[in-house]
């Protein structure tokens, strides 16, 4: 009888999560000349050993486990530093060794420095971004203020107009009823005139004042 295969101990320490992951990462990647090549990803996790003693029986399998175990390595690495990359560039000499000297003089590291930069930039940008929307839109507001302005003065203009036609009209009216000649009134007649002009002149404007209060009402600024 031949002996039994054990479990690998890389192959031990993998969660379900890992598992999953494990396994369409063998998917995508499955030799071209071993068969059969699994339809899914399922059955690979389902029995992730099993696939993994079919593929040390071919040469690109062998291979495949051993980039397999590296992957898993460099994830578990990404995963436990807080989603964080290795990031490869270059910098000028002098740059270089400003951002050293900067890291020296508050203690901490270099990438700290940079990391500190970057979110400053962004908030700049942020801060931009949100200083030109609240100018934006103060610049409408005022276009409207000014435009509701210029529309209540016509109105005023037109409902003025309005009524002081309506008061031609019923002097002239006078005029030709009484021959074109100014009545001649006496102290306590010339008063009570006066009193009825006061009267229509407050008439006029409170229409003239609904007229605006109307139309601002009404005005898809104010809705």
């Amino acid at each position: 009888m031949g002996a039994i295969r054990k479990t690998p101990k890389w192959l031990k320490k993998i969660d379900q999560k890992e598992t999953g992951w494990a396994a369409e990462y063998l998917l995508n990647r499955w030799p071209k000349g071993l068969n059969p090549r699994p339809s899914s990803w399922v059955p690979i996790a389902a029995n992730l050993d099993e696939t993994i003693r079919t593929l040390e029986v071919d040469a690109g399998g062998v291979k495949l486990i051993e980039r397999l175990r590296n992957a898993i390595r460099q994830r578990r690495y990404r995963l436990a530093g807080g989603g964080r990359v290795t990031c490869s560039f270059t910098l000028p000499i002098l740059t270089r060794d400003k951002l050293k000297a900067l890291a020296a003089k508050d203690g901490t590291t270099e990438t700290a420095i940079l990391e500190a930069m970057i979110n400053e930039a962004q908030q700049a940008s942020e801060d931009q971004k949100e200083e030109e929307r609240r100018e934006a839109l103060n610049k409408k507001v005022t276009r409207n203020s000014d435009k509701l302005a210029q529309e209540l003065i016509k109105i005023r203009l037109e409902a003025t107009t309005k009524h002081l036609d309506a008061c031609l009209k019923k002097l002239a009216g006078w005029q030709v009823y009484l021959n074109e000649q100014s009545p001649e009134l006496s102290p306590e007649q010339e008063s009570e005139a006066n009193r009825i002009a006061e009267k229509r002149m407050r008439e006029i404007q409170e229409a003239i004042r609904a007229a605006v209060a109307k139309h601002e009402m009404m005005s898809p600024r104010n809705i």
